[in-house]
């Protein structure tokens, strides 16, 4: 092969590489603009979709009972909370716990009604616990109660996550899907 060809043939490879980058790019973006036209219009024709909201929160417990046995300890508390950021409002509710003999292992359920405003829609709904602690390592799954919603949050679903820095500063992260608003 002359070194003509040669150097064509590199050229031509790079030349055909920039273009596969180039459609790459435009492709990605056609993908991204059409992703967020349909959401847009899902969100105009009524149809849900899911967003985000955060913050912090201050908690209250109050023991109600306690039932002490071999092995285990069941207590009931009041709960009281007051949330800030993306939900501001406040939520009242029980929680049932349960802590074992073993350091670090435990669980707990509850309910909380939730009273306020998220991301600029006023109403109420209720969240449902259930959390475990197996020798230090959390599980948790904290869930809208199905239909539970009222005023502007009607038809409310997702779940939200609790996160608990050292020094024991609680805030949450809420991934939730609303219909449009009217």
């Amino acid at each position: 092969m002359k070194l003509y060809e040669k150097t064509r043939f590199r050229v031509g490879a790079v030349t055909n590489a920039a273009i596969c980058g180039i459609l790459a790019i435009w492709l990605s973006s056609v993908a991204y603009t059409r992703a967020q036209t349909a959401i847009q219009t899902a969100a105009q024709n009524g149809a849900t979709v899911t967003k985000h909201a955060s913050g912090p929160f201050e908690v209250k417990l109050a023991p109600l009972g306690m039932d002490k046995a071999e092995g285990s300890t069941i207590t009931t508390m009041s709960l009281d909370k007051k949330y800030h950021g993306d939900l501001e409002g406040i939520a009242k509710g029980t929680m049932l716990t349960a802590g074992t003999e073993v350091k670090g292992s435990a669980g707990y359920v509850a309910i909380e009604r939730v009273t306020g405003t998220l991301n600029g829609r006023t109403g109420s709904f209720v969240l449902q616990h259930s959390g475990t602690l197996t020798r230090g390592a959390a599980e948790q799954n904290i869930t809208v109660v199905p239909d539970s919603g009222t005023g502007q949050l009607v038809g409310l679903t997702g779940k939200l996550t609790v996160i608990i820095e050292s020094g024991g500063k609680h805030s949450y992260d809420f991934e939730y899907t609303l219909p449009a608003a009217p």
